[in-house]
């Protein structure tokens, strides 16, 4: 037995890190979004492109509004993936060797849950070096660190948590991936267009209409609350991996 409890999570999470970065799927999803998100912001930064002065005004705005758009699309790309490892992981031996070894399901739903959030959150940081970099190209832009640091944590981390506890826990529960993947695309599609801003945004987990625009003279607006609107739906992802 190793000597480090947690050398089971960390296992399967490097194996799985390493099939979604060998995936097609992903790779083709993490390419549209980075040269999609690149031609945007060298729009915004570009001289006489006549986009908003918002963009270059405040350091945050930028990363923001990267984010919002990387969020929304991969919060659909992890519903696939999260009822497609439970499908078919076993009949493709694509982790054979992970099975070889025993291991608990909290061990196994932890680990892969670990390996694909990890995958994400690598997207998320080259979108937001990538905002870095164009950001410079206007000489009015303002510059700022520590929002492109901070919205990771508030905006795709609960997010990515949430949505692949609540598929993993239907997917346990109604034992087909078609069902699962319908059901939660329509739950994403009420959140997004009409449950968004309704009871204070109570269930907009994808935090898309959530205002978080931080401003460097007053910072962040009602953060006290933002952080216990994300940390509610972050726990009650972290309770979902449990249950499954």
């Amino acid at each position: 037995m190793p000597s480090n409890p947690f050398h089971p999570i960390l296992t399967i999470a490097r194996f799985e890190r390493k099939t979604l970065l060998r995936s097609w799927f992903f790779r083709i999803f993490a390419g549209l979004f980075i040269t999609g998100l690149g031609i945007f912001n060298i729009a915004v930064f570009v001289e006489g492109s006549d986009s908003p002065w918002l963009f270059r005004a405040l350091p945050a705005s930028l990363p923001y509004a990267n984010l919002i758009i990387l969020n929304l699309g991969q919060a659909i790309v992890a519903v696939f993936l999260a009822s497609e490892f439970l499908k078919h992981d076993r009949k493709n031996d694509s982790t054979e060797v992970i099975y070889a070894r025993s291991m608990t399901n909290f061990e196994y739903i932890a680990g892969k849950t670990l390996g694909i959030i990890s995958v994400f959150i690598i997207l998320n940081f080259i979108i937001l070096l990538m905002g870095i970099g164009f950001s410079f190209l206007s000489g009015d832009s303002a510059k700022g660190i520590l929002e492109f640091f901070l919205y990771p944590l508030i905006i795709s981390v609960p997010t990515l948590i949430y949505i692949l506890g609540l598929a993993f826990f239907l997917m346990t529960l109604i034992r087909n991936q078609a069902i699962t993947f319908i059901l939660l695309l329509g739950y994403i599609g009420l959140t997004v267009f009409y449950l968004d801003e309704k009871y204070y945004h109570l269930f907009d987990y994808i935090a898309y209409k959530i205002p978080m625009l931080s401003s460097s003279i007053t910072g962040m607006a009602y953060l006290n609350e933002l952080i216990l609107h994300r940390g509610v739906y972050f726990l009650m992802g972290i309770g979902l991996i449990f249950f499954t």
